[in-house]
Order: C-alpha cells, then structure tokens, then sequence
C-alpha cells in the first residue's frame, strides 16, 4: 500500500506538490518553495487503497517535530475504519510556524490486511499481530526568518522636555523592520502591545476629516518590495507620573512592550509574528581610563619640588629650583659664616591645642529638581514680560537616629548668568611676566642675609582674602546678619563650557528669591534610613530681547539654612551651620520659546 499510484485519481494531482515524478513511493519536491516564520504551514494528506483487498483499521498520524519540540497535528481513521479498494482516506492539517530552523513532517500509517493474505515480513515485535502493517514517511523543511526588527530607544533631551513632567519620562520607541523574503508583503496589521505601566501611541497613523486614522503607508508605498526597509515611531508615555524623576540603576533593563506584525503574501498566504520583550537599557557609567603604570621603581623616580606659578612650567636653571650637587655642602651650613655656632632661636612655646571633637554622622545631602508647570508660549511677544509657574521638588534622606527631629530647610533660587570674560592685553601679560621673571633674579642682599635656595610667587589671591577678613566692612556685614552668603550670580563654569543663553531673554526682578522653609520629618518611620521628598511653587519673570527661537534660562539652586527641631519635650535640635550658601544644582537652560518679531 501507498500513498501514489501509477495513475493519478480523480480530481487529484499524483503527489502532495508534484505532478510529474511517478513512483511506488511518497516522494515529495526536494524544494517545494519557502515557508517564513509566522506563516502557516497547510498540507493535504491522501492515503490510496491500491491493494486488490479492503482493509481494516486504518489510520494515520501525523506529526510536527522541530529540533525542541513534537507537536501532533492530526490523527485520521481509528481501529474500525474499513478502506474499500480504490478508496481513498484524505486529510488537511495546519499549523502555525513559531520556530526557525529545521522542521519534520512525520506521517505514521497504520492499516489490518484480511485473513489469508501473505503477509511481507516486518522486524516487528514478536508479540504483535503480524497482520498489522505500518509505514512511516517523512518530509523535511527548513523554515527563515521573513522580517528583521531592529529597535532603538530615545528619551527627551531638550531642556523645555527635561522640565516639563508630561514629556520628561516618555521613551521614544524607533523601530527598523526590513523584509527578507524573495516577495513583496502587505501589512495586514501593525500594532505594539506596551507593557504594564506604558501607554502607547501610534505615530505612524494620520488623522482624517472624519475624526479617523489612516496609516502613512497607504496607496504606492502599501506594498513591501524584498530587502526594503521601514521604520515606525511609537511613544510610550508612563500611566502615573511623579514629581520627583524616576531613579533606575545603570544597567538595568525596562520592559516596554511586543510588536504584533500581521501581513500577508503575494498570493495572499497570511502571517503573524509576535515579537520577543523590547526593552530599554540603561546605559552604565563610564569609568575614567586608568593610567598606564611606570616602568620605573618608586625609588628611581625623580620628583622636583617647583614653586611654579599657576599655568607655568618650570625652568630648568630658575632660582626657585635646588641647583645644589650631591657633593656640595647643604645651602643652609656655609663653613665660612660668622653665625656658623649661633645658637638657634627657639620661639615662644604654644600652647598644644585641643584634639578635635569626634565627626557626627554627616546630614545627608539634598536633591532637588525643577518642574515648569505652566508657560504661556501663545501670548510671548518681544519686549513684554512673563511669567512660568514652577516646582522645586527637594528629596532627602532622615536617618533612624534622627526620625524623632522635624527637618527643616530653607532654600532659595538665583538667576545665574554667563561667567565675565577677563581680556588681558598682550603687553600686559608680557610685562606681568617679565616682572615675575626679574623677581627671581634680582633678590635684596644686606649684611648677613643670604637668598633662600627656593623662592615663590606672592599669591594675590590669598592676600586679598586675608584683607577682606580684616577688614572692617567683613566684621560689620557678620555682625548685622547671621544668614549665610549667597554666591556671585555667575555660573562658576569655564566660558567655554558654559551653555547658559546670553542676551536673548532677561530675567526680572530680584536676582535671588527666597522660599519659605520646608519641614519634612520620618516619626513613623522604622526604617535605618527613611527617604522623604516635599515640593515648593514659584514665579519667575522673563522678558524677550531678540525674536526668534531663543532659549533662556540660568537657574541655581541654593540652600540656605538646614536645621533639625526635636518633636519630643526636652530634646534640643541642632543646626548644620552654612557660613555661605551651599549650591544644590544649576541649570544652564530653564526653556525654550518662540518669540515672533
């Protein structure tokens, strides 16, 4: 018994897919086209009784293998099933591809022969009927991929999205799908299922007059020629949304959701793949290159201790270095001084003064983010003010040993502008040199006094400071205030790495303005280290100087006053004491506008 006959039958071709080869045997094209991944594989089964007998209990399974799993598709006949002569016994079967690679279609048949008739030997179990014959038949294909999806993930840059808390947390989801079969295909459905705690929407869908949808690849561009390529944009946006911006590890992985592609083929076959988890990765942090280790041993390296001035290399026969050979005697003994046996001053004994106090565990630092809640970007005109609405979101941390104290802080926001650019004429920078050139050289000799083996620079900068501590003025301003100091409205940045806009928007008002203070507090915290956060509302006021697409900006946060208030009756808090505001964070850009001329 076969599945082939010398003579094909009615209404059927001699085989599965061929119609040409004829033999006794089920012998299937050696490629029958290609079948992608997503498709469904639909095959028609026949089984022929070309015997000159009937027989009974016929029947056949047939079965999916694939390199991990075996998958029964269809069983037909049963042990009762009676095929007449020249009857036939046919069956589809379907099935859904889900895997690449090698597939293997096994037909198992199994049929009675009628008493009387001779029987072929089979290697067969002793204990079964020798009546009962089976066959096996199998058919190999090997199954590609039709599409290649490739995914890139951005999230907002823009300084106005950084601050605004709708467009601050959405991940733009760019996807590459590019076809890899030998025919065009048709995108019967292209839907992303976001995960949980996404929302998604479709920016690669038009709106319509009638309130409708209409996809961008419609009309010519329908179809997918081989080996072309589109992208998709989709923006997930997250369900709830925080003041404070969501903390993740580096590295770490955010599942965002699947991709369910329907198309279908040239002669309409359809196909569906569900894509695997996309995800988003935070990137790691970089670590600084590591210096290449030296050659030498320690105690071969030469250093020269140079009191050079700032920016300045140091010369090789400068007087500052020490030009003394190891056979020379130590500058400080000269065999012919008079006051070679001169007794060494010895100065008033000091007082040894008193060890330090042991460090407390150091108050944790405080973060803080900026939101711009409302900015009226229709009404912005040139020359005339307004006003942005904006939050302070301040998080800390309380320890448990500090859960019984109210925390309370007070903060305040400075306009920063650009650092000022200090241009100093060549030939005074030349003469400046010279001059510190000519004070090496030239050192006063009197009497007795010889010049010092090394010399430096006076240090300006230092001088000044010990002035201002000495004078007056300083003594007054710490008597009538015990604020702490606010900065300089500067950026302390390099001017060529300041990114703060310059004369494009104007701040007005105040240059500083003061918050009232926030009180955050863990009693009911049994935690080692509790994390609280509060937000604080305020105005600022800008007005435009030039039109066009200009950004403005220059923000710094500052902390004025950071102290602990016991809630318990007799326990006294304690004050960190800041003798000049600390700086919590800057921003270089607050927004970006459009100003019409």
């Amino acid at each position: 018994m076969s599945l082939q006959g010398n003579t094909p039958l009615s209404g059927y071709p001699k085989t599965l897919r061929d119609f040409t080869q004829a033999s006794e045997l089920l012998i299937l094209p050696s490629s029958f086209g290609s079948i992608q991944l997503g498709e469904t594989f639909s095959s028609c089964l026949c089984i022929n009784n070309e015997a000159n007998v009937d027989v009974d209990g016929v029947h056949m399974k047939v079965e999916m293998q694939t390199v991990t799993t075996k998958v029964l598709l269809a069983e037909f006949g049963d042990s009762d099933y009676r095929l007449s002569t020249g009857d036939t016994l046919e069956g589809i079967v379907h099935h859904e591809i889900k895997e690449l690679g090698q597939h293997v279609l096994a037909c198992t048949v199994t049929y009675r022969l009628p008493p009387g008739v001779r029987i072929a030997s089979q290697s067969e179990d002793a204990n079964q009927d020798p009546a009962v014959q089976t066959f096996r038949k199998f058919y190999k294909f090997a199954v590609t991929n039709p599409l290649s999806v490739k995914t890139k993930v951005h999230v907002p840059r823009s300084p106005s999205a950084l601050t605004n808390l709708d467009e601050r947390d959405k991940v733009f989801l760019e996807v590459h799908i590019q076809n890899l079969t030998q025919e065009p295909i048709w995108f019967e459905r292209m839907r992303f299922e976001c995960a949980d705690g996404w929302d998604v929407k479709d920016a690669n869908n038009l709106i319509t007059d009638g309130d409708g949808e209409k996809s961008i690849f419609t009309g010519t561009t329908a179809l997918m020629s081989p080996q072309d390529m589109r992208q998709y944009i989709y923006i997930l946006d997250p369900k709830t949304h925080q003041l404070e911006p969501p903390s993740t590890a580096p590295g770490s992985i955010i599942p965002l959701g699947r991709l369910d592609i329907s198309w279908r083929s040239s002669y309409g076959e359809p196909g569906r793949l569900l894509t695997s988890m996309l995800s988003r990765r935070i990137p790691l942090v970089q670590q600084p290159p590591q210096q290449p280790a030296s050659a030498l041993p320690p105690y071969l390296k030469r250093t020269v201790a140079a009191a050079s001035a700032p920016g300045m290399p140091p010369r090789p026969r400068s007087p500052q270095l020490s030009q003394s050979r190891p056979s020379s005697p130590v500058p400080t003994s000269r065999p012919g001084s008079p006051f070679r046996n001169r007794p060494a001053s010895v100065g008033p004994g000091r007082a040894q003064s008193p060890p330090p106090l042991p460090a407390t565990n150091p108050i944790p630092d405080v973060d803080v983010h900026l939101l711009v809640r409302d900015f009226p970007r229709r009404s912005i005109a040139l020359q005339k003010p307004f006003n942005i609405s904006c939050t302070l979101t301040i998080s800390t941390s309380i320890p448990f040993d500090k859960r019984h104290f109210t925390r309370m802080l007070t903060l305040a926001v400075q306009h920063v502008q650009p650092p000022k650019k200090t241009h100093v004429p060549a030939s005074v920078n030349n003469l400046s040199m010279a001059t510190q050139s000519e004070s090496f050289t030239r050192v006063s000799t009197s009497g007795f006094s010889t010049p010092s083996p090394t010399s430096t620079l006076f240090n300006y900068p230092l001088a000044q400071q010990k002035l201002l501590v000495a004078s007056p003025r300083q003594t007054l301003l710490e008597m009538e205030t015990n604020e702490a100091l606010l900065p300089p409205p500067f950026s302390e940045a390099l001017p060529e790495e300041c990114k703060i806009p310059q004369s494009s928007v104007g701040f007005c008002g105040p240059s500083a303005i003061f918050l009232s203070p926030i009180q955050v507090s863990a009693a009911d915290s049994v935690e080692l280290t509790t994390k609280v956060s509060a937000s604080q509302d305020f105005e600022l006021t800008y007005i435009p100087l030039q039109p066009g697409f200009v950004s403005f900006g220059g923000l710094r946060a500052l902390l004025v006053e950071d102290k602990f208030t016991s809630t318990i009756i007799g326990m006294d808090g304690f004050a960190e004491a800041l003798e000049k505001a600390r700086t919590l964070k800057e921003w270089d850009v607050v927004g970006e506008v459009w100003v019409p001329s």
